[in-house]
Parts: C-alpha cells; structure tokens; sequence
C-alpha cells in the first residue's frame, strides 16, 4: 500500500516538500545525506520517519537524538506542530543546519539543542533515535532523557 504526501503531512504537505528540496540540495551538498538518496527521499526517509508519529500522544514533548539531517524530528515536527520538538545534536555543522531549516519553514515549536544526549538537561515524553549507533548504544542514551 502506498501512502501519499497529502495522507501524512496535510495541510503541511508544502512545508514537507520543501524540506525534501532542502535536503536534495544543501543536504546533500553540506554532507548531511548522501546523493545516491535524493531520488529515494521520499519513501525511504520522509513518509519512513514519519509513520511512527501518529502514535506520539498529542501535544507531547519529543527529543530526536543524534538528528543529523533532521530525520525523523523534523519530519515529526512538520507532520505534527502540536509537538514541542527538541533536535539534539552535537555537530556544529549539524546544528546550523538544523536551525536554517528550522527558520526558513517557520517551525517555531523546535528547539536546536547543540549537545551530547548525556549532556541534556530536560526530560520528554517521547525519545526518538534513528541510524545514530547500534541499538545498545542509543538504548543507554536515550533512557534517561524519558520522563518518568
């Protein structure tokens, strides 16, 4: 079953397309992904990180850790502007990137977080991690950052 743009992001399809050509272009270029991915970008990365987030409770707090290229956090906070979404990364690089992106789609419900998950000093409801280690890794990183 193929599930289209509209289906998962809405009314904020335009926001979402316009990161794909964020990510097709200065993604790609800046080293955030790869070229070989743009013509999978869809598919493989938006409607991917996206098919989780309908589960996310309403109007929750979500830490993406290790998000890179903003995936799945910004697809998390486009697909859904009740959530009060935090990008933690370390990179500088990373983190410019992010609040380029940030600005330019006007998501005034994330937060740029440049650190280390051990180094954040807030809990949230909801903790997302995706290609950053093996699972052990991202298991021990991420726990304590979930709220109790």
């Amino acid at each position: 079953m193929t599930v289209s743009r509209e289906t998962v992001f809405g009314v904020q399809t335009p926001k979402a397309e316009r990161y794909a050509e964020i990510l097709a272009t200065a993604g790609v270029e800046r080293g955030l992904i790869g070229p070989r991915e743009v013509d999978r970008l869809w598919d493989r990365h938006l409607l991917n990180c996206a098919a989780p987030v309908v589960r996310v409770p309403e109007g929750a707090t979500v830490a993406d850790v290790g998000s890179g290229a903003g995936l799945p956090g910004l697809v998390w906070a486009i697909a859904r502007p009740d959530l009060r979404v935090t990008l933690v990364e370390p990179l500088l690089r990373r983190t410019r990137f992010l609040e380029e992106v940030v600005d330019e789609l006007d998501l005034a419900h994330v937060t740029v977080l440049r650190a280390r998950a051990g180094e954040a000093e807030q809990t949230f409801e909801v903790v997302t991690a995706r290609a950053v280690a093996a699972l052990d890794k991202p298991a021990r990183w991420c726990m304590p950052l979930v709220a109790p």
